[in-house]
């Protein structure tokens, strides 16, 4: 594993942590300020809007937790890949978010694509792409074979 890979993974665990507690701090250090993000809902998005939806799920957070709800949430990665490009790499990987709590359950699979830059000495991510991982069965259903079965030939 080269230098520029062993930084981005310890990046990447940087992103995790940061992500699974919500860190508005790192996450604004990760997040380059020109980032551009394209994600499930088929558009794109900056850094102002990356942020403000951040801030809006602490606020969710807290106010869920001041009220005594209970919920537990999990993000975890899978299936990390580093790619080295000199002051640029990519990194690729799956990542499972659940969240269970007394009234929500929620079990997404995405992956995830993040274009990382070495500017001024530390690596920020300056792209961002990420899109619902789809296993057998739900792809079924958005194909029609869920509903209408398997196709059978006619003699």
């Amino acid at each position: 594993m080269t230098g520029v890979m062993q930084e981005i993974l310890a990046q990447e665990e940087e992103l995790t942590r940061a992500t699974r507690t919500l860190d508005l701090e790192a996450l604004d250090r990760l997040y380059a300020d020109d980032i551009v993000v394209t994600g499930v809902l088929d558009g794109t998005c900056a850094k102002p809007a990356i942020m403000d939806e951040l801030r809006r799920g602490v606020a969710q957070r807290d106010h869920a937790v001041a009220g005594g709800a209970q919920i537990v949430t999990s993000y975890d990665k899978e299936d990390l890949s580093i790619a080295d490009h000199g002051d640029i790499a990519i990194s690729t990987y799956r990542f499972v978010f659940t969240a269970k709590g007394e009234s929500i359950d929620v079990h997404r699979r995405h992956r995830t694509t993040n274009v990382w830059a070495k500017r001024h000495g530390r690596w920020q991510i300056i792209a961002a792409h990420t899109a619902y991982a789809l296993d057998a069965r739900h792809a079924a259903m958005l194909s029609g074979e869920a509903r209408s079965g398997p196709k059978v030939g006619h003699n």
